[in-house]
């Protein structure tokens, strides 16, 4: 091997043995650690994000990278590689680790009072903390050497979507919302309305416990490479290459949210599972994915996948024999349409409706610029929040809990949001892709879901290490990004649904 490549696959084998073992606290303090235990965790998680960030900032390291980043002579994945670090270098060229230290202290102290705050539903407990992570944030973009003044969202916006732009964003944003708010405006007037009313059934847990493997399970997901866990906000975490972890939240009265949860963390843990080995042995990781490719798997399972009437049909036997005493009146017609139900007083962004999930994601978007910009006040950033969801969803969230505090995503800083309506409209544009290669409808009846992890494998996650979400999304359909499929297939569903 070269030996200038040979020493930064050392550093870089340490950096990840280290990111192994803060993967594993940061999984445990999210879902088995005990309240008082938290702030221990909390500490080693700090103490080894400061050890990766010392290796990072090393000058063995900055040099190794940006000696090897300037040759030619490499492979796919160790170009890309190093590409990635060399724009981390760059990115965090000014960034002391004094000052990631503080950052990191910051935002697992975050967490603790956003737990604490949701838990006595009182956004003033949280409001504090979220100012501190805004000034913090803005600090440390002020640093980058692209830094724009006028336009302080667009490095955020970068380090989880390298190559868009606010511009893209904007124009993306307008897009789905003058796509949607005429169609759910025709729904608030149908005269029809499916059938939901068996929603909110009590099912025992252990009932959804069940049902919960057997949708992992006949998705793809790999038990001897995973496992399934609970926590207050689902996610699912990569440990390695072999332990992906998905987490679930279990309500007796909303069996839905479990079932929709589990199809969505699963595609995140499906994606994980199906990368290519070289993705681990080069170092990339499943870092080296964006979060709006992520999201675009997981949604397509969740929605373009596991709401749809094929999909419904597949499951519909295991549903029915499990749960006969509690749904046994409950046709596979009322399951499918109870699982695509417009719900149009939910404030909730993950209980939302496939229809109005994105707006939920235009109000935190247009708050994170607002925020970033300088032009909101966090003592009332709440009601700020309430009037935007009023305007956007014509809904107005009744408390803090059911409002501003819903997400955890804040306590660590911003640019996360955008990813999810990027990921339901790129899973679209891929949708559209395979139906001209396989009969996806008559494989997903069949409950062939093998043949759709391998055509997902083939297309989707095989190049998705290497390439940033654009030319990714380019390479796969052969169309710039854009969110007209999206709209469309949105349109043609509900309008069957609700017989507009």
């Amino acid at each position: 091997m070269d030996k200038e490549l040979e020493r930064l696959n050392a550093l870089l084998a340490k950096r990840d043995r280290i990111r192994h073992m803060l993967s594993v606290i940061a999984y445990d303090n999210e879902t088995a650690c005990p309240e008082g235990g938290m702030e221990e965790d909390g500490e080693d998680i700090v103490a080894l994000s400061e050890q990766i960030y010392r290796i990072e900032k090393s000058e063995e390291f900055i040099s190794l990278v940006k000696s090897l980043h300037r040759r030619s002579d490499f492979d796919a994945f160790e170009n890309r590689l190093l590409h990635n670090l060399d724009l981390e270098i760059r990115k965090n060229e000014k960034v002391s680790p004094e000052l990631r230290r503080e950052m990191d202290e910051l935002f697992q102290d975050a967490y603790r009072i956003w737990a604490k705050a949701r838990d006595k539903n009182d956004y003033a407990i949280f409001a504090p903390m979220l100012e501190k992570i805004a000034a913090i944030s803005k600090k440390v973009v002020s640093l980058r050497q692209d830094y724009d003044p006028e336009d302080p969202y667009q490095s955020l916006i970068d380090d989880y979507e390298e190559g868009f732009t606010t511009e893209d964003l904007d124009l993306f944003f307008d897009e789905l919302e003058k796509g949607i708010l005429p169609l759910l405006d025709q729904i608030r007037k149908a005269d029809y309305v499916p059938r939901h009313d068996f929603l909110s059934r009590p099912v025992p847990i252990h009932k959804q416990e069940a049902f919960s493997r057997f949708l992992l399970e006949r998705n793809g997901f790999d038990f001897k490479r995973g496992s399934l866990s609970t926590t207050i906000h689902p996610f699912t975490s990569q440990i390695g290459k072999d332990d992906v972890r998905v987490t679930t939240h279990y309500h007796e009265d909303q069996f839905l949210s479990n079932m929709f949860t589990i199809i969505h963390e699963g595609g995140h843990a499906i994606f994980g599972q199906n990368l290519p080995e070289r993705c681990f042995t080069s170092h990339l990781g499943e870092g080296s994915l964006s979060m709006g490719k992520h999201e675009s798997v997981s949604r397509f399972y969740e929605n373009l996948i596991g709401r749809s009437q094929n999909y419904i049909h597949a499951i519909y036997p295991f549903f029915h024999d499990l749960f006969k005493e509690e749904m046994g009146d409950v046709s596979e017609e009322d399951l499918y349409e109870g699982a695509n139900c417009v719900f149009l007083d939910n404030a909730i962004r993950t209980e939302a409706d496939e229809l109005t999930y994105s707006l939920h994601i235009i109000v935190r978007y247009r708050l994170e610029k607002a925020i970033m910009n300088g032009e909101v006040d966090f003592a009332t950033l709440d009601v700020a929040w309430a009037d935007l969801y009023e305007k956007m969803l014509g809904i107005r969230p009744k408390d803090a809990l059911t409002g501003i505090l819903q997400d955890v995503h804040w306590t660590s800083g911003f640019g996360y949001f955008p990813t999810y309506a990027i990921g339901n409209a790129l899973g679209a544009m891929y949708l559209e892709r395979m139906r001209k290669e396989i009969d996806v409808d008559s494989l997903v009846r069949e409950g062939n879901m093998e043949a759709i992890r391998h055509w997902m494998s083939e297309n989707v996650f095989k190049r998705a290490p290497l390439l940033d979400t654009k030319h990714w999304i380019q390479e796969i359909t052969g169309r710039r990004f854009s969110a007209k499929p999206y709209i469309a297939y949105l349109t043609k569903k509900f309008s069957r649904l609700y017989r507009l």
